[in-house]
């Protein structure tokens, strides 16, 4: 939710959060920085507050306040707000105003956290914000063949067994006692057909071309876009922009939001519940009207403009 109403919203949630804090014996504070949460909490005076803690329910002493407007359930925010306040020692406490904002972070953070999906060690993958830079130079990109735009998804899979697009890092050989690939196979489905197969999500790291069906980049010389052929380099469309590029019918593929690479850590299922609370404060509603989910099924975080600035 963009523009002043999305403000007032975090404005109102924020302020409702700091009351519930400081009633149970925080010191809220205020950073000016657009890097920082609005409002971050620390243990003031132990056991301050006449009723057990409930915001703060596993007696953490810092406490970043996330507000969330409509729009900001996302998992690209929530991992960016989560990701922040890990780095800096802090839960997060996600502050929503309506049910289905509530319920949206709780299904994003809920079993399996941060995934779309989990079945016999494998995941699938929620879609990133980012684009997939390949060694050539420029992105993967796609060619959507019918009208609309193309559905994509990432996940992991034991097969092919076989050699595979690698990082050089990553023994794509080996296999478990099983037979299983011992680093899965990452598969990206354009309209549930695959597109590519990679070794591991460390091979996301600057795949080469020929592991994507076509890749684009912008010429240094005449600023146009080429784009080429992924299995041989062969330049198959030059466009002006990105405009016409998705004209012409390629699409960038979208990076997979892969949760150790988001939040700069591998992170237990556990010790990501133990990392977030969320405070539901109806429209209308005093702060003593709120309440607290503690985290064992999870909620979610607050504005692109600061993910930028952090």
């Amino acid at each position: 939710m963009p523009g002043p109403l999305g403000d007032a919203t975090r404005r109102d949630l924020t302020d409702a959060a700091a009351v519930q804090l400081a009633a149970e014996g925080f010191e809220v504070t205020r950073p000016e920085s657009g890097a920082e949460p609005p409002a971050v909490a620390a243990r003031g005076r132990p056991g301050g507050g006449a009723e057990p803690p409930a915001v703060a329910a596993r007696g953490d002493d810092r406490v970043a306040v996330e507000p969330l407007a409509a729009d900001d359930a996302t998992p690209t925010v929530i991992v960016s707000r989560l990701g922040h306040a890990l780095d800096r020692d802090r839960r997060v406490l996600f502050v929503a105003r309506d049910a289905d904002t509530a319920a949206a972070v709780r299904d994003l953070l809920a079993d399996p956290p941060l995934l779309a999906a989990r079945r016999d060690g494998r995941r699938t993958f929620h879609l990133g914000p980012d684009r997939i830079p390949v060694s050539g130079g420029g992105y993967a990109c796609v060619r959507a063949e019918g009208l609309g735009a193309p559905t994509f998804a990432w996940r992991e899979t034991d097969t092919p067994v076989g050699p595979v697009p690698a990082h050089p890092d990553v023994d794509a050989a080996a296999v478990d006692d099983d037979g299983r690939p011992a680093v899965p196979r990452l598969v990206c489905e354009v309209d549930g057909e695959p597109v590519t197969v990679l070794a591991g999500v460390d091979s996301l790291q600057t795949p080469p071309d020929e592991a994507f069906p076509f890749a684009y980049r912008r010429d240094p010389d005449d600023k146009r876009f080429r784009v080429r052929r992924g299995e041989d380099g062969a330049v198959v469309e030059t466009v002006g922009g990105f405009a016409a590029l998705r004209e012409a019918g390629y699409v960038p593929v979208p990076m997979p939001l892969v949760p150790e690479h988001a939040l700069g850590r591998s992170i237990g299922d556990d010790a990501l519940a133990a990392a977030w609370n969320l405070l539901v404060i109806g429209e209308g509603e005093s702060v003593d009207d709120g309440s607290v989910d503690d985290g064992a099924t999870g909620d979610t975080a607050l504005d692109a403009e600061r993910d930028r600035d952090r």
